[in-house]
């Protein structure tokens, strides 16, 4: 939707908790950081808090406000990558909003903070070098997301350090609730056990390996659909079925793309089995070499 009006296609798309929000028209971060100095105005640091603040940026449209445009240098070759860094300017100042709040109130240092992209950067705009592929593809670039963990609870020995062992978004539920001490299984009648597992060891060091078996990245078999499936078992990914969907989905993109542009791939046949862990590029299927 655009992030000025909040419209999509004919109709506004704005909502605030289970009714229309009135106040389309203002850029959608902005509401959003609005709406942050409230909650924390209000909220008892004695009690715990919960806070999901999904930012529509850098999601498409590329719009961005005037003040952060300026910022960047006019590239008449390269408009869109403008417009892109404007964007995440404004998702890094809004992110930096909420650090300050929770340091105004007192609660930095009990808190974890986990910004986390859910898929690499689209087809024909986003940059995801060194890694092939892009999003709505099962390749690294399509499904290794960009994340990090901050906050007072973070360990002092893993500040600044990254962690090699795999993390699955639906990891970051069951970690709050074992964190907050609540049961994260959701079984029953008409409910499925949840796939997500407690990572928090390999965020404050105590493991450095994933606590999954394999990682089922998606599935799906339908006969119009040639991205059929992955699975991560290990440090091998399995993939079923070309990825290519056009527009550069199978590039190795360059860290300045769409300004430039990179080397095209091939793709996968029926399917294709990749080491991730010393081959994250994914240059050299293992089944090829077999064949």
């Amino acid at each position: 939707e655009d992030h000025f009006s909040e419209k999509r296609e004919c109709a506004i798309d704005f909502w605030k908790n289970n009714a229309p929000d009135s106040r389309n028209g203002t850029y959608d971060a902005y509401l959003y950081r609005d709406d942050l100095a409230d909650i924390f105005q209000t909220h008892d640091k004695a009690q715990p808090l919960f806070l999901y603040l999904p930012l529509h940026n850098v999601h498409g449209p590329f719009q961005a406000p005037e003040e952060w445009l300026n910022k960047y240098d006019v590239n008449s070759t390269c408009t869109h990558r403008r417009t892109y860094q404007a964007m995440v300017s404004v998702a890094d100042n809004v992110t930096g909003h909420v650090v300050e709040l929770l340091k105004k109130k007192g609660m930095w240092d009990n808190t974890i903070l986990v910004v986390s992209a859910d898929n690499g950067g689209a087809e024909c705009s986003g940059s995801n070098h060194p890694l092939k592929g892009a999003k709505g593809t099962f390749y690294e670039g399509g499904v290794r997301a960009l994340a990090f963990a901050n906050g007072g609870l973070i360990p002092d020995k893993m500040r600044g350090k990254s962690t090699q062992g795999f993390i699955h978004i639906a990891d970051w539920y069951t970690t709050f609730c074992k964190l907050a001490g609540v049961d994260p299984s959701d079984s029953g009648d008409g409910k499925f056990p949840v796939d997500g597992m407690d990572v928090w060891p390999i965020i404050t060091g105590e493991n450095s390996t994933t606590p999954h078996d394999e990682i089922v990245l998606g599935y799906n078999f339908e006969d119009t659909h040639l991205a059929q499936g992955a699975i991560i078992v290990g440090d091998y990914k399995l993939i079923v079925g070309p990825q290519a969907s056009g527009c550069d989905s199978i590039m190795w993109s360059p860290i300045d793309y769409p300004c430039k542009d990179g080397s095209e791939g091939s793709d996968c046949r029926d399917y294709c089995l990749y080491n991730i862990v010393k081959d994250p590029q994914e240059r050299d299927s293992l089944v090829e070499k077999e064949n």
